[in-house]
């Protein structure tokens, strides 16, 4: 569950003990993928190392010889080893990029799953850096089934050819390994280097992914203030901010890139020098030179293409790691068999079998300082608004609070069965992108007249209920209207009323709602009271209405209130306005 308010940018927690690593977990699903592509991968840059082997053997033993025979068939060898690393080569690298995009879409789905999933922990991190994360982050650490079908057999390719040019002469082969430890030593000094840039450089565009999110979000609130020029000059500068930091990593890159450029370029040029050398000298013959010549220019793409490794590493592992705190924070692993794609792909909400029509009554909702049977719409208002959140965070199973639907218990581990059963409406609403229609459609019940026919009475009771019917005249396309995310074309008051009405719609056999008519005027809130009471007044559902809105209250079957924790009066709204503390609190 997400946290995204703007004051959470960084408050995450440590975690207690080690927790699965991200590229670990890719490198273990794909392991037997990795037994497949590693041997095949090694194969085809051993077919490209030997090609110009071969045709130094070629020219020795078929041209300088006169032998015509061996040089028709060496040219068709020559060819057939084209053939073949060519075919290996599209295998390995179709295999290796099925790998990497199956991994992305895995993180990603896992990764919002795990947001979504109420069981998960609340994290204080704002929305945008969390979708960063999820998606840049994922396909960046994706990549690792990339760089491994290709990083390995390159270097076994590298060192094979360093060996064949020990067998020709000793110094070719001293000159290529020494090459080649200078380069392992300069990677290895800037690759930690390369890592923290790169880590700063995806924090800062987490960090103006987030304000551009606020920024949107809080467009119609920014226009009513008039503050839209410094809006404006806040994101031109935390944009700023992680454009330098784009330009700090892309030149540490860069440096990266020429040091080992410049160290794979000396060490092929010292070996094709030496070994024009020996031949002159007679030490070599002219196809070993030509052999050497080939594979230099063949390792030379090899080293360099290595030479990117630490940077291709640094942005991986970075990401990984952003990925594996992510997933901390939410109190999940990346391994989380509950977050699996076969799970996740398959899982759906728990609303009554399709076609079987409303679902019965479910007993009602009892806690430890009330009940409300079936057929009852009850009212509970709290002095202490504290009080109104713990029977919230009760019902919602956020915590064991001792609440049951019926004889079943609502607890963390349990809460998720009984969504065909409760549903319970936040004072903080959400709402998504799409028509309005499809926003009342959410939870309701797939039964009936549906969407696609053209029957839309379901929604019209909906928006009844929820004092809403204006909004057919108001929105310009009536429910084919668009609504943006988290409502950001409506005001507080629409906003409010379509989530009430969404709820309303859902047809829950206990529905609890917390404060639903905040955003709205006196007139409204009455409207909205004498509807949505008459609306959920049947024998099979139970309503508890967690407010202290004088019309909600009245409207009420019973209401009781409670202070300091515990129940002072219970009754009727007109009965209970003679307590002199419950008027008081009424009447704020």
């Amino acid at each position: 569950m997400l946290d995204s308010s703007p004051a959470a940018a960084a408050a995450t927690s440590s975690p207690a003990r080690p927790v699965p690593g991200v590229l670990r977990s890719i490198v273990r699903t794909h392991r037997r993928t990795l037994a497949l592509i590693l041997p095949l991968a090694t194969v085809s840059e051993g077919v490209e190392m030997l090609m110009p082997i071969v045709l130094g053997l070629l020219i020795d033993h078929g041209i300088l010889a006169g032998d015509l025979r061996l040089t028709v068939l060496g040219a068709a060898g020559l060819i057939l080893l084209r053939v073949l690393g060519v075919l290996l080569w599209v295998w390995t690298f179709l295999l290796s990029q099925k790998a990497v995009m199956y991994e992305r879409h895995r993180l990603r789905v896992g990764l919002t799953g795990a947001v979504l999933d109420p069981r998960s922990r609340t994290v204080r991190r704002p929305a945008g850096e969390v979708l960063s994360i999820a998606t840049s982050d994922a396909d960046k650490a994706s990549d690792v089934m990339d760089m491994i079908p290709w990083v390995v057999p390159s270097t076994l390719a590298v060192l094979g050819a360093t060996v064949y040019l020990a067998a020709m002469d000793l110094w070719l082969g001293l000159a290529m390994g020494l090459g080649i430890v200078v380069m392992v030593v300069v990677i290895r000094v800037i690759t930690p280097t390369l890592s923290a840039r790169y880590d700063d450089q995806q924090s800062q565009a987490a960090e103006a992914a987030a304000t551009a999110t606020d920024l949107v979000h809080g467009l119609r609130v920014l226009q009513g203030l008039g503050v839209q020029s410094r809006a404006r000059a806040t994101y031109r500068r935390r944009s700023r901010i992680a454009l330098d930091a784009a330009l700090v990593n892309a030149r540490y890159s860069g440096l990266s890139s020429g040091l080992t450029t410049l160290v794979t370029g000396t060490m092929l040029a010292a070996v094709v020098i030496l070994a024009s050398l020996r031949t002159l000298d007679g030490a070599l013959t002219l196809g070993v030179l030509i052999a050497v010549v080939g594979l230099a220019r063949y390792v030379m793409g090899m080293l360099q293409g290595l030479s990117g490794a630490p940077v291709w590493w640094a942005g991986m592992s970075t990401s990984a790691r952003r990925v594996r705190d992510l997933y901390t924070d939410l109190g999940r692993t990346v391994d989380d068999p509950e977050l699996t794609l076969d799970v996740l792909t398959t899982q759906r909400d728990e609303r009554g079998s399709r076609g079987t029509g409303r679902r019965g009554a479910a007993g009602g909702l009892h806690l430890p300082l009330l009940s409300v049977a079936d057929g009852e719409v009850v009212a509970l208002a709290c002095a202490d608004p504290a009080d109104a959140a713990d029977v919230i965070d009760a019902v919602s199973g956020r915590v064991d609070g001792g609440a049951r639907v019926g004889e079943v218990a609502i607890t963390p581990e349990d809460r998720l069965g009984l969504r065909a059963d409760l549903l319970v409406e936040p004072h903080v609403v959400d709402l998504f992108d799409g028509t309005l229609r499809e926003q009342l459609a959410t939870r309701a019940p797939e039964q009936g007249p549906s969407p696609e026919t053209g029957d839309d009475g379901w929604a019209d009771a909906a928006l009844h209920a929820a004092g809403a019917e204006d909004l057919l005249r108001i929105l310009p396309e009536g429910y084919d209207t668009r609504i943006l995310d988290r409502g950001a074309n409506l005001s507080g008051g629409q906003r409010q009323r379509i989530a009430l009405a969404r709820a309303v719609a859902a047809d829950a056999p206990v529905l609890v709602l917390h404060d639903p008519t905040t955003a709205v005027d006196a007139v409204t809130e009455q409207n909205i009271a004498e509807a949505l009471v008459a609306a959920r007044h049947r024998t099979d559902r139970a309503t508890l209405l967690v407010t202290r809105a004088p019309a909600l209250l009245q409207a009420a079957d019973r209401v009781v209130f409670v202070r300091d924790g515990r129940i002072t009066a219970e009754g009727e709204h007109t009965d209970l306005m003679g307590h002199e503390t419950y008027r008081e609190v009424v009447r704020r």
